[in-house]
């Protein structure tokens, strides 16, 4: 079997990838070990606004947006001694019903009201997403998925990959393609024939996970339930965490990193968490031990085989944005490997990816590991007293001392802005860089810029119609001075065979400072100016990685 590219795995970065390079007009073939009615780990539950931009591309977006909780559960974060119990402190945030208006827009009085984006974070299970991305991916005639079929192992021959895998049924199988992008997880077998090493923070927390399906549970919680309730008492502290809002519940619980899992019973703990007796009552549909890490490849391209998602990078899981990171790589590559493939730019190009993602992977990720070590220190840090249960005055007064911290300490992760807009690629080949530092950012606060290297600021051309919808397939030029760009800088792109999409903007956003801004389709911003380049030719060699740039 011959095609382009060859994915090995099917979980939402695997796909992401696919799909991108397919609308790009780019084959791929997809090989996914597990079967198509396998479900997905419910341990991601946060879909980034971010990611939400790029599934808006797909024409997903509604339909992502729409699933996993009802329309009125609200997305709050409550901490409280147990699920029935206390509450300490409460992060606001809407259902579907109270997050979008009859307008479209994101309500405001919420913690990420302010956020310009035409697709605000959603709440759902990888439960819920990969069945949609899956049945999106389908309907590409470019996309091949193979089920059921296990990766073995990799020739790199220089100008293909050759790949050797079998079925569940026995059957050999030889799959060539020019690159190679592994998404096959943090045990990614790519990765390790790459001879690539994981580095960082070996063992930062030890957490019991159990799905539970109990529609009792919904009780508890109150009149206005949390999407997630973390429980803080002196027997346990974890989270539950709604998945449908009805019956499904994913229930972590912290262990003690000097403890071994066993010191967290596996039962007594969930009971603990729910404040329910020995006659409660759930059904466990699946339960994992694991510790959390923060570990980034070495390197994420090995010649022609690429690694994105957990397979270059393993997140310790605050701010909701491992997954979310892994699909933001599968876009940064998708378009560069696609441009080079449909012969608009140099393969130099490809340098650019490693370039761009392996600092922000490190930079980002220390914003989770710093959050988790944060709260770890709260609440493992010294055991939490049994005053926090007492409705005593000293009892109401440490929880409003707990109160305020918890809220101060992690509003920023979910309501993590800077994760979301305010990263940004400050030395990469294919940007040109005007000496101007971008903006500086915080997990929980960007500042919309269009120096060159951050995320195109965003605005809205109409009524429901994104300047994000409006962007070429590799780089459009967007002019605020009212006339068409100059003809010698439209011929050069032209001539290198790199597409330029010309649009004229009629009202500029006070955050777009000059004439022209040049974006790039994964909504970078690669050049900005009041006047267009005299050396047009050498600028557009720079945009395609051309070696003569």
């Amino acid at each position: 079997m011959k095609t382009q590219v060859v994915i090995v795995g099917a979980g939402p970065v695997g796909l992401s990838a696919a799909m991108d390079l397919a609308k790009r007009g780019i084959d791929a073939v997809v090989v996914e070990s597990r079967s198509e009615d396998e479900p997905a780990d419910a341990k991601c539950n946060t879909i980034a606004a971010r990611t939400m931009e790029i599934f808006r591309q797909f024409g997903v977006a509604d339909q992502v947006r729409a699933c996993g909780l009802t329309d009125s559960y609200a997305t709050d974060v409550v901490y409280a001694t147990e699920a029935g119990g206390i509450e300490i402190t409460r992060i606001v945030q809407p259902s579907r019903n109270e997050r979008l208006g009859a307008d479209g827009v994101s309500a405001p009085g919420f913690p990420d009201s302010h956020w310009e984006t035409p697709e605000p974070v959603v709440r759902a299970s990888q439960l819920y997403l990969n069945p949609i991305l899956l049945d999106r991916a389908k309907t590409y005639d470019r996309i091949t998925l193979l089920t059921e079929t296990t990766f073995l192992s990799y020739e790199d021959g220089g100008d293909q990959v050759k790949l050797a895998c079998r079925s569940n049924s026995g059957e050999e199988l030889v799959i060539e393609g020019r690159y190679l992008i592994g998404c096959d997880g943090a045990s990614s077998a790519v990765r390790k024939q790459m001879g690539v090493k994981l580095e960082g923070d070996v063992e930062i927390s030890k957490m019991r996970t159990t799905l539970v399906r109990c529609p009792e549970i919904r009780e508890l919680l109150g009149s206005r339930p949390g999407w997630m309730t973390w429980v803080l008492n002196p027997r346990v502290t974890g989270v539950i965490v709604a998945i449908d809002g009805d019956e499904l519940w994913l229930i972590h619980r912290n262990v003690h990193m000097s403890a071994d899992f066993d010191s967290v019973h596996r039962d007594q703990s969930i009971r603990d968490m729910l404040g329910v007796g020995q006659d409660f009552t759930w059904e466990a549909v699946h339960h994992q031990d694991w510790t959390a890490r923060r570990m980034v490849a070495s390197r994420f391209r090995q010649n022609n085989v690429f690694v994105c998602g957990d397979a270059a990078h393993i997140w310790v899981p605050f701010a909701g944005y491992g997954m979310n990171a892994g699909i933001a790589d599968a876009n940064n590559l998708s378009w560069m490997m696609a441009a080079v493939l449909n012969g608009q730019a140099d393969e130099r190009l490809l340098e650019a990816h490693e370039r761009e993602r392996h600092p922000i992977t490190e930079q980002v990720s220390q914003f989770a590991m710093n959050k988790a070590l944060e709260y770890l220190e709260a609440v493992q840090g010294r055991k939490i007293p049994k005053l926090v249960e007492s409705r005593s005055f000293l009892g109401r007064l440490l929880r409003k001392r707990m109160g305020r911290r918890m809220y101060d300490m992690n509003v920023p992760q979910f309501a993590c802005e800077g994760l979301n807009f305010g990263y940004y690629y400050d030395d990469s080949p294919i940007i040109h860089y005007d000496g101007e530092a971008p903006p500086e950012y915080e997990m929980g606060r960007a500042t919309p810029s269009t120096v060159p290297g951050c995320r195109l600021p965003h605005f809205w051309m109409s009524p429901g119609k994104s300047i994000y919808d409006e962007l070429g397939p590799v780089y459009t030029l967007l002019c605020y001075n009212g006339s068409r760009a100059e003809e010698p800088f439209a011929q050069a792109f032209e001539a290198a065979g790199l597409p330029l999409k010309i649009l004229s903007v009629d009202s500029q956003p006070d955050v777009y400072t000059t004439n022209y801004v040049l974006a790039r389709t994964d909504q970078h911003v690669a050049w900005r100016g009041d006047v267009l380049p005299e050396n047009a030719d050498d600028f557009v060699s720079v945009c395609g990685g051309r070696p003569n740039a």
